[in-house]
């Protein structure tokens, strides 16, 4: 099949050949779905083919873009990838993909809609952690990204991408969590220009067909704007094997410290119409710990149902205060030298005389000392 991105450059914006910026806005969704776009259950919207085979591309999995017939910089990418993939899964994916399966954590009537906060481009433990989420809502100071026409590369930018690209996915696994520090450096390599690619990279490792990709502002009111160019946020549509509806992953570029949020208070607007929400933190930097996030940690005591994360979340002397219901998993006795002030006497008080089940898995900032813990906690009735 002869295959270019034609019909691309006619749903969304002309890509421009050699230019970094190639940053069209591929809003597939018709007007009049604008106000039901959270409701991810209702919308219809086809699969984007050229959207797929982009992301497929992208993640050295077989596809039709032409690039890689006849480039052997994709053929060395995929084969790395295939290899680097296989070991991550084998390490944690398949590991927590089996134990939340097991550990039967959902409940019926649980919110649908995720929210994970400093969470940078990580679709990857969202997804595995909260497999049955229809809209996951995720936050962090990386830009939002574009994507580009690969035909249109050099050799020369795509192995600098590609490698780019690799790199900022696969070196934080090694860590046990992604640094912001690195991201901040990653996401601004030419064509790698935001978290938007390695969403796609893992969304395509797990089958996902895309359906649209979306990028719009915010104003004043909490209202969405559609932009023709990067926005401070994105919709991106997609279905995994045997889905019957579109799910939604919405990601904003965004400070949520207090100053952030009165500076550009349009955010919370648009939160607070989200209604109850499942929440996550993984390697939060301890950022809910501070008077200086006590917005969003409010409004994550207000608005969640069901709560998963690691100690650098909610303090647990606030999650006791303020009605959950906390199971604790796996192991507490230390945090790294990085952040040794937020360190939980009465979490690991709690965690010693308890008997925390065990997990099969290393993630976070702990995973160095072959140590993880997890608190699992639901909002009492």
């Amino acid at each position: 099949m002869r295959f270019i991105f034609v019909l691309l450059v006619m749903v969304l914006l002309a890509f421009c050949a050699g230019n970094n910026r190639n940053t069209p806005d591929t809003d597939t969704i018709p007007k009049k779905d604008t106000q039901k776009i959270t409701d991810s259950a209702k919308l219809s919207v086809p699969a984007n083919e050229e959207l797929s085979e982009f992301s497929k591309f992208i993640a050295g999995m077989p596809n039709n873009l032409p690039v890689s017939k006849r480039s052997a910089t994709w053929t060395k990418s995929t084969t790395a990838n295939d290899e680097k993939w296989n070991i991550l899964q084998q390490r944690i994916g398949n590991p927590i993909a089996n134990w939340v399966k097991s550990a039967c954590l959902e409940q019926p009537g649980d919110p649908k809609t995720l929210f994970y906060p400093f969470a940078g481009g990580d679709f990857y433990y969202a997804h595995l952690f909260f497999p049955k989420a229809d809209t996951t809502i995720m936050i962090g100071l990386e830009p939002t990204g574009t994507v580009f026409n690969p035909d249109a590369q050099k050799d020369s930018a795509l192995i600098v991408y590609l490698q780019n690209l690799s790199n900022s996915l696969f070196f934080p696994h090694r860590l046990g969590f992604f640094r912001t520090k690195s991201m901040a450096v990653d996401f601004k390599k030419g064509l790698l220009n935001g978290t938007l690619h390695t969403v796609l990279f893992d969304m395509a490792r797990f089958n996902a067909n895309i359906h649209y990709i979306r990028h719009f502002n915010l104003d004043t009111a909490g209202k969405e704007l559609i932009q023709n160019t990067q926005g401070i946020a994105y919709r991106v549509g997609y279905t995994l094997p045997d889905d019957k509806h579109v799910r939604e992953l919405v990601y904003f570029s965004y400070d949520v410290s207090n100053a952030g949020l009165a500076h550009q208070p349009m955010l919370m607007k648009w939160l607070n119409k989200q209604g109850k929400i499942m929440t996550f933190f993984k390697a939060a930097s301890y950022l809910m710990h501070y008077s200086s996030f006590s917005t969003l940690r409010d409004f994550v005591n207000t608005h969640t149902v069901r709560l998963m994360q690691d100690d650098s979340g909610l303090p647990y002397a606030f999650m006791h205060g303020n009605g959950f219901d906390v199971t604790l998993l796996g192991r507490y006795t230390r945090t790294i030298p990085l952040f040794a002030k937020e360190f939980q006497p009465d979490l690991k008080k709690a965690y010693s005389q308890g008997s925390a089940d065990s997990l099969p898995f290393l993630i976070g900032y702990n995973a160095q000392f072959k140590e993880c813990n997890l608190q699992s906690a639901r909002k009492k009735p």
